[in-house]
């Protein structure tokens, strides 16, 4: 079995944060790494400089999948990992990624969808009298 990641989305942002459960206790930073264009980050602590997580902090999973597959395929991050929250073991970065994609963003309209009027409403009516003329 891999080491166990802990995850969590934020459906508004589209973005995602796995962090390793034994990790211990210390203050952690988003390591700046141009290697996955500023789609994807390690995060490490920063007494050790160990990977604690990985993040797409100030990314957009919808927008950036598929480059970020590229990314990760052109630069790996070895290991493999159990994400009990999504059901996986065993599996690679990019394995759970994509079980991310699929499952919170693939399918889901992109775009804020708006409700169609379909019945015409009608105009505000004035009053063809002055207020104080009593009505008929």
């Amino acid at each position: 079995m891999g080491r166990t990641l802990h995850f969590r989305f934020d459906s508004f942002d589209n973005y995602f944060c796995l962090m390793f459960d034994d990790r211990p206790r210390e203050p952690t930073a988003v390591w700046q790494d141009d290697v996955y264009e500023y789609r994807f980050h390690l995060i490490r602590g920063l007494r050790t400089g160990e990977i604690k997580g990985f993040s797409n902090d100030g990314g957009d999973l919808a927008r950036d999948y598929e480059r970020l597959m590229e990314l990760l395929a052109e630069h790996p991050v070895p290991g493999q990992y159990d994400v009990p929250d999504l059901g996986l073991t065993d599996a690679t970065l990019s394995e759970i990624i994509t079980a991310i994609y699929e499952r919170y963003v693939a399918g889901r309209a992109q775009e804020p969808v708006y409700p169609i009027v379909s019945d015409v409403v009608p105009t505000l009516q004035v009053a063809d009298r002055p207020a104080d003329e009593p009505a008929d």
